[in-house]
C-alpha cells in the first residue's frame, strides 16, 4: 500500500508538470488539431475533478450500506443507455480509432501481451489491481496497448467471473441459440432471461449465483479453466469453485423444440463438491472483455474462438444491463451526457467481505465504445478496491463513490486520448 501512494503522487507530479508547455509544446499547441480541442477545452474548464465526482457520490450514498449501495445498486432501469441496448450489437460491429503511435497487435489466442505496469500510475491507490486495453486501428490491423497495476495478480474477482462460463457456453454453440429456452424437466426459461438474470440480479428465475453455477454445468472445471487459459496465455489462474450456491438447475440442456443445442457435463456441481476457488487476474477478465467487444473487429487468431455474432448479441444485451452502472455515472458526473453518442457499454460487477483479509472488495470489468465528436474510442478495463476500516457499511459506500470518481477519470482520459 505504501508503495501505491508513492507511485501515485510520483505520477501525478509527473502529469502536473507535462501540463507546463515548452515554447515548442505552446507551438504545436497553437497548430495543431490532432487534440480533440472541444473535449479537452471541456475537461479543462467544466468537468468536476476526480476529488469532486469522488465528493458528490459520496454525497449520494446518505442512506445506503453494505447492503445497498448508490452506484452498485443503481439497475438498468434508471440509465439513460437502457433504451440503446438493442442497437448494442450493431455499433459493436463498426470502426475504432486509435491514437497511439506505435501500439502493438492486438495479441493472438493464447499470447500474453506486453503489460505497461507503470501506465496506471494515477489511479487512486484503493485500487490494488487493474489492467486497461485500449485497441482500434487506423485503417490498417487491429492494434491494442495494455495498462496495468498488478494485472497478473491471481486473486478474487468476485462476481466479475461470472461471464467466463458464459462466454464459454456461447462460444460452444454451433447454430443461432437467440430463441433457444435452458431446461431441466419441466423448468424451462429463455436462454437470454437467464443470463439477464446473472447480470441484473432481478431474481425472477432464481438468484444470480445459483444462475452462474448452472452455466458452469456444461463444462468440467479444469477444462472451463483450460478454456480460459488457452485464450489468454494467464497461465497462473484458478476456477474451480461456484458462487455461494447450488446451481438452479444440475443438469441443465439448451435446446429448441425438440432440438438439442447443448447437454450438460457429467461433472456433478455443488457447493460441498467444488474442488477450489475462482481466483483470476484483472489482465484474463480485461483480455475477455475485450475479445467480446471487439469480436467483430478482431482477425481470426485473436477471437473468441467458436463464437457467432448473433450468439454474442445474447451477451452483449445481456451485460449492458449490468445492475452497477459506474460507466453511466461517470459520463453523468463528467457532464458529457449530450457530447456522447452511440455509446456501447458491457460490464459485471462484483463485490462482497473478505472475511480472511477483513475488508471489503469491490471489482468491475468493462468493454466501452463512446463517440465525442474526436473519433470512436474503445476501452475495456477490469479494477478492483478494497478498503478495511473495520466498518463494512463505511467501507461499502466509500468504495462505491471510488469506483464511480476511477471509472470517471478513466474516460476523461479515454476520451481525451491521454490514456496511453
Amino acid at each position: 500500500m505504501i508503495q501505491f501512494v508513492i507511485d501515485w503522487i510520483v505520477g501525478l507530479i509527473r502529469e502536473f508538470l507535462s501540463f507546463c508547455p515548452t515554447s515548442k509544446d505552446q507551438k504545436y499547441q497553437n497548430n495543431s488539431a490532432k487534440v480533440s480541442p472541444i473535449i479537452s477545452a471541456e475537461v479543462e474548464k467544466n468537468s468536476p475533478t476526480r476529488s469532486q465526482i469522488y465528493t458528490n457520490v459520496l454525497k449520494s450514498e446518505a442512506g445506503f450500506n453494505a447492503y445497498r449501495m448508490a452506484v452498485l445498486d443503481r439497475g438498468i432501469e434508471t440509465s439513460p443507455y437502457r433504451g440503446q441496448i438493442a442497437d448494442y450489437p450493431q455499433r459493436l460491429q463498426q470502426k475504432v480509432t486509435l491514437a497511439i503511435p506505435g501500439a502493438p497487435l492486438f495479441p493472438e489466442l493464447g499470447e500474453l501481451p506486453e503489460i505497461d505496469e507503470s501506465g496506471l500510475y494515477f489511479l487512486h491507490p484503493e485500487i490494488q489491481e487493474a489492467c486497461i486495453c485500449i485497441g482500434g486501428t487506423a485503417g490498417g490491423p487491429f492494434k491494442a496497448r495494455w495498462l496495468g497495476r498488478n494485472a497478473l495478480n491471481k486473486v478474487q474477482f468476485w462476481s466479475t467471473t461470472k461471464i467466463i462460463p458464459i462466454l464459454n457456453l456461447l462460444c460452444a454453440l454451433e447454430e443461432d441459440a437467440r430463441s433457444t429456452q435452458i431446461c431441466e424437466g419441466d423448468r424451462v426459461f429463455p436462454l437470454r432471461e437467464v443470463i439477464d438474470g446473472v447480470m441484473t440480479y432481478d431474481e425472477n428465475i432464481a438468484s444470480s449465483n445459483a444462475l452462474a453455477a448452472t452455466f458452469k454445468c456444461f463444462s468440467h472445471y479444469t477444462d472451463l479453466e483450460l478454456w480460459v487459459k488457452n485464450l489468454t496465455g494467464n497461465r497462473d489462474l484458478n476456477f474451480r469453485g461456484l458462487y455461494g450456491e447450488d446451481p438452479v438447475m444440475a443438469s441443465p440442456v439448451i435446446r429448441q423444440g425438440d432440438r438439442i443445442f447443448a447437454k450438460p457435463s457429467r461433472e456433478k456441481k455443488t457447493r460441498a463438491t467444488q474442488p477450489g476457488e475462482n481466483l483470476l487476474t484483472a489482465y484474463a477478465l480485461t483480455r475477455l472483455m475485450a475479445m467480446s467487444g471487439w469480436h467483430d473487429r478482431l482477425p481470426p487468431d485473436a477471437r473468441l474462438p467458436g463464437l457467432r455474432s448473433d450468439n454474442l448479441e445474447l451477451f452483449a444485451r445481456s451485460s449492458g444491463k449490468d445492475i452497477a452502472r459506474y460507466a453511466d455515472v461517470a459520463i453523468e458526473q463528467l457532464g458529457w451526457q449530450e457530447r456522447i453518442t452511440s455509446p456501447v457499454i458491457l460490464s459485471k460487477v462484483g463485490y462482497g467481505y473478505s472475511d480472511s483479509r477483513r475488508r471489503t472488495e469491490i471489482a468491475y470489468t468493462c468493454f466501452l465504445r463512446l463517440d465525442a465528436g474526436n473519433g470512436v474510442k474503445s476501452a475495456a478495463m477490469t479494477l478492483r478496491a478494497a478498503k478495511a476500516l473495520g466498518n463494512p457499511d463505511r467501507e461499502a459506500v466509500e468504495l462505491d463513490a471510488r469506483m464511480s470518481a476511477e471509472v470517471s477519470e478513466i474516460i476523461r482520459r479515454l476520451i481525451t486520448d491521454r490514456l496511453k
